[in-house]
């Protein structure tokens, strides 16, 4: 079978579907040991070529979306005579002449009260979404949530959509190098016990929230709020409150991947207070590294956390506080919710994503 993946969405800065592609592709070539299956990765730029040796890697070079995905992949996907193409960004260009399945993460652009991106990009997503929906073969969601989600907004048939979870990196994991750990503390200033928060600082993330609860309880624990993230979509409330703050609140700003599993492993605590995820990966991050995890008891985390972490409803900065509280201040309890996830990650693994993306490859290459 001849298999196309579109790896234009390695551009991203960072973020969780950058991740998905890069660990989805490793892990695809990876059990594709009698190479019974040949991988065509479509870039648009040379920097990303040499990444994946064993696949045939194509740059189709362009600094224009649109050309990339009307012209250049289309008539890559005709002269490399492809059986296949996954889109595992939510979205597939027009004019791809062979089978095609793409990869939902999320359907934020299409929740009004969240507010997540700029006017006019919400309306051309909820476009190209509903439309790629329509044409591609077969829908792959990356939770339950998310197939719900589709089924209920894009009236998509259950049968049509396939849940395929995805997992957390294998550098993410307890790290016990005290000289890599001091090197981190160092590198960011980290002087304190703190609490962390990685992703962006976007309405949806609900970083107001945490900003307030964690002002509630300060004064009685020893730890300072420490955030990732570069500049988001309408941040500039969340940045005011953080300088209102002052010390107690850090921006680390964006964080290289690898420094990530050091931060996590040096935090006391990880909370997770998102409004809405297709996934929520931060949480399964932090507890391979051993960190307790506190996350929002909405939309598909509780689904990823299940009883290895607490969760909370993120509208809620009382039961916010307190959760955060308890944790910081019970050992037992904290060593309860570390063995926990230890046990709660076993579940999820790139191996076993690639295993069944490639099935579903598989079967709707063949009609079945």
């Amino acid at each position: 079978m001849r298999i196309g993946i579109a790896a234009r969405g390695l551009s991203i800065q960072s973020g969780g579907v950058k991740q998905y592609i890069e660990s989805l592709i490793s892990a695809l070539q990876k059990i594709n040991n009698n190479n019974s299956n040949k991988y065509y990765i479509f870039y648009n730029s040379d920097s990303f070529k040499g990444r994946y040796p064993k696949a045939n890697e194509i740059v189709l070079n362009s600094s224009s979306k649109l050309f990339w995905d009307y012209y250049l992949l289309p008539k890559a996907v005709k002269d490399y005579k492809l059986d296949i193409m996954l889109f595992p960004k939510n979205v597939m260009p027009f004019f791809i002449n062979c089978k095609s399945i793409i990869v939902i993460h999320d359907l934020a652009y299409f929740m009004h009260e969240l507010n997540a991106y700029p006017l006019i990009d919400t309306i051309y997503m909820r476009l190209m979404i509903k439309s790629s929906v329509r044409r591609a073969n077969h829908i792959i969601a990356i939770s339950e949530n998310t197939k719900q989600d589709v089924m209920k907004m894009l009236n998509v048939k259950t049968d049509r959509i396939s849940i395929i979870y995805e997992a957390m990196d294998e550098n993410y994991k307890q790290i016990n190098d005290e000289i890599k750990l001091a090197e981190i503390e160092k590198k960011y200033n980290l002087n304190n016990r703190f609490i962390f928060y990685c992703g962006s600082l976007s309405p949806r993330k609900n970083i107001i929230r945490l900003l307030i609860a964690f002002d509630t309880i300060k004064d009685k624990i020893p730890h300072k709020l420490v955030l990732t993230g570069g500049k988001s979509w309408k941040d500039k409330k969340v940045h005011n409150l953080i300088e209102k703050m002052g010390d107690d609140v850090i921006k680390l700003g964006h964080v290289p991947d690898e420094d990530m599993p050091m931060l996590y492993n040096l935090a006391d605590l990880f909370i997770y207070p998102s409004l809405y995820e297709g996934f929520g990966l931060p949480t399964l991050e932090a507890m391979a590294c051993g960190c307790p995890v506190i996350a929002s008891n909405t939309s598909s985390i509780p689904e990823v956390v299940g009883d290895a972490g607490i969760m909370v409803d993120p509208y809620n900065v009382d039961e916010m506080a307190k959760a955060m509280y308890d944790i910081l201040t019970d050992d037992e309890l904290k060593d309860d919710m570390v063995k926990r996830g230890q046990k709660r990650i076993k579940k999820f693994s790139w191996e076993k994503c690639a295993k069944e993306t490639l099935y579903v490859l598989e079967r709707i290459y063949k009609n079945e």
